[in-house]
């Protein structure tokens, strides 16, 4: 028997398009800029969003409203309400961001909708009628369009709007951009781009660099995404002028669409022209986009050789000239490391840190580095001379480390870290050492010692190798202070445990004030300390670069 063929069409199930509708949006903000993007769509000359808190007697109340054109018939509610993924006709339509024709249906997942239009309403409620929704005709005609969405849930004092002000953040940072006037609370919350002070504008786009922490993309005024700064290789904001091709959640551009490209063509050619040759002190992801335009020929060594862009092991950066010109043994070592610490303290090696390798993808000999990244490794290369004798000065960081001493010393409060200094306030906020003081100092060959009298001081690199959100591991610090409580001689040579030593270690760990009965609080003061120093760190960072963003776009902190 003959086979036949038949054309065939894919269909959609309707529990497709509700769970689309269910899940588009993953806040109540993004739902909002839909909102406002369909008001600008429609001609409005401003919009007005607001929000009523919710009581123990009514339900959290939003409303967008607008004085757009809003659904002139209803033969338009059919088409472009009741029909998701409308196609639209650009020779009819005020088309800005329209590409899905879903974006309404993130609104009708946070509550039940009440569009009012012309001489129409529309009545959404997904929880209780699923697809189906009410239209209302022959109203008494109101022009634009008001949404009133009668909130399922209260989307204030809980993640991720703590209180009304994070909510306005939030919708603020949506729409920050857009050209006609946006209302929160009567509140103006957006600076139309054409009205701030950019450091770059062209037809695509307007631009601001190394401000912000990030590289925001916006989309004709909308917020789309953070490019992390160490990818982009700097931060600032891009606002493009042209629609962007953007993924179904508004969150990511494709990578094929050209004004993308040519916005990140300027803000390369700005990183690599303007931006090095400006700044003398970096930041990391330029130091680390440099050396990657290095690697890959992209940057002239002689325009970016006097700028510290080399981290050594100790966290401090040294420029490509200054290793080229290096007299003196040099090696790559871990971050941190207490023997390359010395050595460089000592002036017997510059030591690097390795880190570098994986992050500009080195494999070869780890002597032929600096050739390879500036393009030296053949003979007839520019400068080819400098690294070959860089080159025979390299010495593996094993056969330097031998040359160490074992000596043990303690180290300044301005030498340590933030969680060192974290370590030592919750330590020595105990009252189990006996009057002695818990230091910080550095030795090759024990986790801590003490002078049997005065202090207890534990080794950097002990520490560093504690995790110390670990309750097994905050057990063996305890042990070990509880060890060094039990000498009452100096721990710093040679000594001996004998029976004296183990009988007071016992009553030690088993005393009341015992080092160990701190394991919890241990845990529970580091937790805090850190969640403190964080949550200042972060207000700061945001705080500052906030206000370099408003500063440099001169515009007022509250537009009102």
């Amino acid at each position: 028997m003959e086979a036949v063929k038949s054309k065939r069409e894919f269909k959609m199930h309707p529990k497709l398009l509700f769970d689309t509708i269910k899940r588009q949006a993953g806040t109540l903000g993004k739902a909002v800029l839909e909102g406002t993007m369909n008001s600008i769509e429609a001609n409005a000359t401003a919009v007005h969003i607001n929000l009523k808190e919710a009581t123990s007697e009514s339900k959290a109340i939003l409303t967008i409203t607008d004085d757009g054109k809003g659904f002139r018939d209803e033969q338009e509610v059919e088409l472009f309400f009741e029909t998701f993924g409308q196609p639209h006709d650009e020779s009819k339509e005020n088309v800005v961001w329209k590409q899905f024709r879903m974006g309404r249906g993130q609104m009708f997942a946070y509550g039940r909708n009440f569009w009012r239009t012309e001489s129409f309403s529309m009545d959404v409620d997904i929880q209780e009628k699923g697809l189906e929704y009410a239209l209302h005709t022959n109203l008494p005609v109101e022009k634009g369009c008001t949404i009133r969405i009668e909130l399922y849930n209260n989307p204030l004092n809980c993640y991720p709007y703590y209180s009304m002000n994070t909510f306005k953040e939030d919708i603020q940072k949506q729409v920050r951009f857009v050209e006609i006037p946006v209302f929160f609370n009567g509140e103006q919350i957006n600076t139309p781009a054409s009205d701030c002070n950019w450091d770059d504008e062209d037809d695509y786009a307007y631009y601001l660099f190394n401000v912000g922490t990030d590289m925001t993309v916006y989309n004709l005024g909308v917020y789309v995404q953070d490019i992390r700064a160490s990818k982009a290789g700097m931060a600032g904001v891009v606002v493009s002028k042209s629609m962007l091709n953007v993924n179904f959640a508004r969150n990511d551009v494709d990578s094929s669409c050209e004004v993308m490209a040519h916005m990140n063509e300027i803000i390369r050619n700005n990183r690599i022209a303007k931006t090095r040759a400006k700044r003398r002190v970096l930041d990391h992801w330029e130091r680390q986009a440099t050396l990657s335009d290095l690697r890959d020929e992209q940057q002239s060594f002689d325009d970016i050789k006097g700028l510290a862009l080399i981290k050594t092991s100790q966290g401090k950066h040294v420029s490509l000239d200054a290793i080229r010109k290096n007299k003196q043994q040099w090696c790559f070592a871990d971050a941190g490391n207490p023997l390359a610490d010395r050595l460089m303290e000592r002036d017997q090696a510059l030591c690097l840190d390795s880190a570098i390798l994986d992050t500009l993808g080195y494999t070869g000999h780890y002597c032929q580095f600096f050739s390879w990244l500036t393009g030296t490794d053949v003979d007839y290369a520019y400068g080819n001379q400098d690294w070959k004798i860089l080159e025979k000065l390299y010495v593996d960081f094993d056969t330097l480390s031998e040359s160490v001493s074992d000596k043990y010393s303690t180290l300044p409060d301005k030498k340590l870290t933030v969680v060192e200094r974290r370590v030592l306030k919750v330590l020595n906020g105990y009252s189990c050492w006996d009057g002695r003081v818990v230091n910080i100092g550095m030795s090759e060959r024990a986790n801590a010692w003490t002078d049997g009298n005065t202090y207890i001081t534990l080794d950097r690199s002990f520490l560093k190798r504690m995790y110390l959100t670990c309750d097994t591991h905050v057990n063996k610090l305890m042990a070990v202070m509880a060890h060094e409580m039990a000498h009452s001689e100096d721990t710093r040579g040679t000594h001996v445990h004998g029976p004296e030593f183990y009988e007071l270690f016992y009553e030690i760990i088993m005393g009341n004030n015992s080092p160990t009965a701190y394991n919890s609080s241990f845990l529970k003061g580091m937790r805090n300390s850190r969640m403190d120093e964080k949550q200042r760190q972060i207000i700061a960072k945001q705080k500052k670069a906030e206000n370099n963003v408003i500063k440099r776009l001169g515009i007022a902190a509250s537009v009102k």
